[in-house]
């Protein structure tokens, strides 16, 4: 009879852990789906801010950079919310430039790529919600039972979340956006 009981409790164990690292791979899959398309957006925001100074260095004449530090940036190097953070201030700087030069919107190749650094941002803030829903449902997945023993045992750590918010401190005005 004690066998039984044993064998039941193993059975429901692993069952349990089946079910759940189902769920874990599906999570997985679907964040590093969307990390992929993250970072192709920003590599495709980062061309359209390069493209973006040629055009303004050629519509207002000048040789100086326009964006400073923009060559330095490599993407390789850094994560995708460093990468966001960075290229967000260019952006910026790219929406003051719009507004001072008023040649640059009578520039065709100008409104394109603005018209493109603007749905990259579209997109962008689409896919950062996708984002830190999946990231919420994997941190919270990591934590339950039995998926945590073997979180633990694999180093598996919880995913931050677009914003950098640490869900695990008591700070609740960390928030970047």
């Amino acid at each position: 009879m004690i066998i039984v009981i044993i064998v039941f409790i193993i059975c429901v164990i692993l069952l349990m852990y089946n079910i759940y690292h189902d769920k874990f791979m599906f999570l997985t899959t679907k964040l590093n789906l969307i990390e992929e398309k993250i970072n192709s957006t920003l590599i495709k925001r980062k061309d359209l801010i390069k493209e973006a100074e040629k055009i303004i260095k050629e519509v207002v004449d000048t040789d100086k950079d326009i964006f400073q530090g923009l060559k330095d940036i490599n993407n390789d190097k850094m994560n995708m919310i460093v990468l966001d953070r960075k290229l967000l201030v260019y952006v910026n700087e790219f929406y003051l430039i719009k507004d001072k030069y008023k040649k640059l919107s009578k520039n065709e190749e100008f409104q394109k790529t603005a018209f493109l650094i603007n749905e990259t941002e579209d997109l962008l803030n689409a896919y950062k919600d996708y984002y830190n829903d999946y990231a919420g449902k994997y941190n919270k997945l990591i934590k339950k039972f039995p998926i945590s023993i073997i979180s633990i045992i694999k180093k598996r750590k919880e995913k931050s979340f677009f914003d950098k918010k640490n869900t695990s401190d008591n700070d609740y005005n960390d928030f970047k956006y």
